[in-house]
Order: C-alpha cells, then sequence, then structure tokens
C-alpha cells in the first residue's frame, strides 16, 4: 500500500464500523473517510466494508487481510514516535468491553458514570464472545479489553488483576436448609444449579462438585448468572456464585448466602488487552478507566 493514510483509515473503519466515527475520530471530513476507502477498494477489488443497517460491516476479504494490516500500522507507530495524545474530553470513540452479566452489574454501573463525566461523546459497547473470538477481537481492536476470569487468554495478552474472589452459596430464605449450617455433607445432598461457559476458570468449580459427589445433583446449567436468582427464588435449587454479585443480588432479592463448604481458593478476575495495543494512548485511558473504577468500589486487591 503505497499511501499509509490509507492504512489509518482502514483502521479507523474496522474499529468504528461507521464512516461519520471514523472521519470524527482521524480528525477528517467524512468527504474523506469516503474517498479514501474508495481507493481502497479498488486497490483490493473488493468492497472491503459494506452497510449493514446502520453500521459498515468488514467483507470476508477485509477480516483476512485485517490482522497484517493493523499490526504494519502497530509496527510503524512504534518505529517513528507516531503515537498521538488522547483527547477524551473531545473524542466520540466507542470502546469495547468483552465481559460477561456479573461484569455488567458489578462495574459497568461506575465505568458509565466515570466516562460520562469525562468523556461525554465517548460510547461503551458490551460484548460477550467465546475465548477464540475474544482472543481475535483483541488482537485485531474489534474489542478494547476484555475482563473476567479468564485463564485461557495467554498469549500476546496482558493481564493485569482487578480483584480475587471467593464463591458463596446462595438459596431462598424459606429453602429447607436456610437455617442450618451449610455442612459439605448437606452441600451435596442439595440440588444444584451451575453457571458455566467455555473458556471460562469457573471450570473449577465443577470439578470441585464432581470431586465431592455432587455431579449428579447439578440439576440445571446456565450461561447467563442473572437468570439464576429467579430460578433459585422458585425451587430448592442451590446456586454457588462469584461473591462480587453476592452483594449486588442480594439488594434486590430475597437470598440467603452461606460460605462454601468445599476447599476451592479465590480466584482472579483480571483485565486483558493484547500486546500490540499496550502504549495505545486510547487503550491505555480505557485501561486506567476500568482500574479507577473498580477501585472507587473497593473490589481492588
Amino acid at each position: 500500500m503505497k499511501d499509509l493514510n490509507l492504512l489509518y483509515v482502514f483502521e479507523a473503519l474496522w474499529r468504528d464500523r461507521s464512516v461519520t466515527l471514523a472521519a470524527e475520530n482521524l480528525g477528517v471530513t467524512q468527504g474523506a473517510v469516503s474517498s479514501a476507502l474508495k481507493r481502497l477498494r479498488t486497490e483490493y477489488r473488493d468492497k472491503l466494508f459494506v452497510l449493514a443497517g446502520r453500521r459498515m460491516e468488514p467483507t470476508a476479504l477485509a477480516a483476512e487481510v485485517a490482522p497484517a494490516l493493523l499490526e504494519s500500522l502497530n509496527a510503524i507507530r512504534k518505529t517513528s514516535g507516531m503515537l498521538s495524545s488522547f483527547d477524551a474530553a473531545h473524542s466520540k470513540r466507542a470502546f469495547t468491553i468483552r465481559t460477561r452479566d456479573v461484569g455488567e452489574v458489578v462495574v459497568l454501573p461506575s465505568l458509565f458514570a466515570r466516562i460520562a463525566q469525562e468523556a461525554p461523546g465517548v460510547n461503551l459497547n458490551v460484548v460477550f464472545a467465546p475465548i477464540d473470538e475474544t482472543v481475535h477481537g483483541l488482537s485485531t481492536g474489534r474489542i478494547d479489553v476484555a475482563l473476567g476470569y479468564l485463564p485461557a487468554l495467554e498469549r500476546n495478552i496482558h493481564k493485569k488483576v482487578l480483584f480475587k474472589q471467593r464463591y458463596l452459596c446462595l438459596m431462598r430464605k424459606d429453602h429447607p436448609i436456610a437455617g442450618q449450617e451449610l455442612t459439605q455433607e448437606r452441600f451435596v445432598a442439595q440440588q444444584h444449579l451451575l453457571v458455566e461457559y467455555a473458556g471460562s476458570g469457573h471450570i473449577l468449580l465443577e470439578r470441585a462438585l464432581n470431586e465431592v459427589g455432587a455431579r449428579d445433583r447439578i440439576r440445571v446449567r446456565m450461561q447467563q448468572y442473572l437468570a439464576a436468582p429467579h430460578l433459585v427464588l422458585n425451587s430448592d435449587l442451590i446456586w454457588t456464585c462469584p461473591e462480587s454479585l453476592v452483594a449486588e443480588l442480594c439488594k434486590y432479592f430475597p437470598l440467603v448466602v452461606k460460605p462454601l463448604p468445599l476447599p476451592l481458593g479465590n480466584f482472579e478476575v483480571a483485565l486483558y488487552w493484547h500486546d500490540r495495543f499496550h502504549k495505545d494512548p486510547a487503550s491505555q485511558w480505557f485501561r486506567a478507566k476500568v482500574l479507577a473504577c473498580v477501585e472507587s468500589i473497593g473490589v481492588l486487591p
């Protein structure tokens, strides 16, 4: 590609999925972005980005060439000192965070409030994706950060531990054993609800249940945390749940909390981002906001 400016346009369209937002973040006119896209299409003999609803979605070829193009642009920035500062107060960029509903409940309210005050033009996109899609999203910039308990994220991924968690047990207030000590024997004898999904470190919880003989007592498996309390309130199920979510749920649901009677240690909730964006000013700013928000809600180790 002879004109390096086209790389910046490709990156902006890949990230923002909008000619308007790409132009605003690049500091150029929409006409300039449209003209650059036309030149890109001519060079690659492909539309590269097509309108789908209100978003400019990449074609198969754009998705194929994106990793190499973005890596080339990152290398240029590293070697030429072209990393510019990030003007959060005037930016209209959208940041994408990959997390589960537990992250949305515990972290997102504080994060949005902080960003709305300091960067009123910045938007947040929250997505949930399988591990392989998360890795690809982080590497290409489609996902800025991932938040959660994700030990499967390793290669070329930076990690910052935000806080440590333990598991607690939840049940309805009129559960038959609500007024009793939850011994391991009583725990194993109960009917259990398990929230699970591939790639999460929470597989360790299922292993612990298996080891004490509770495997056949797992009556319901779910992938979403926030649907679980409604089921617990209308059954004799016991739900083993991350501590930070327990505190939030007990504000709104009449639940009884018990210590988990299993020798299962704490787990780490961390922030993850790709090495390609480690020194990117916008990424650094956003990561700092996440860290500050976690600190403000009092769950940093």
